[in-house]
């Protein structure tokens, strides 16, 4: 899939070649025109939406070196659990294998 994607600055036009199912393409031709935009615009759009979406995922599971041993430390330093919770995760399981397709 040659791409070029490599602007120096917001307002530059780059070129972005790929190939697709037909029918992803024919689904997008189809909602572009509903949205009165032409195909690059509505490609352009969902690209940027889709990239954000995924950056900022990411971002937001990264942590820093320092941040991610100190939450080693605490879940490692975590008490046993408590009599309650050792119940109710016992409850959890017999729940879970009398309704297996349940979501549990």
């Amino acid at each position: 899939m040659p791409a070029t994607i490599t602007p120096t600055n917001p307002t530059e036009s780059a070129r972005l070649s790929c190939r697709l199912n037909a029918r992803v393409k024919s689904r997008a031709e189809e909602a572009a025109a509903l949205l009165g935009q032409s195909i690059t615009a509505f490609t352009e759009a969902a690209l940027a939406e889709k990239s954000d979406a995924v950056l900022a995922r990411v971002a937001a599971l990264q942590v820093s070196e320092r941040d991610f041993r100190r939450f080693l430390e605490t879940v490692g330093a975590a008490p046993p659990p408590t009599p309650a919770l050792a119940e109710a995760m016992r409850e959890y399981g017999r729940q879970a294998a009398e309704e297996p397709g349940n979501g549990w």
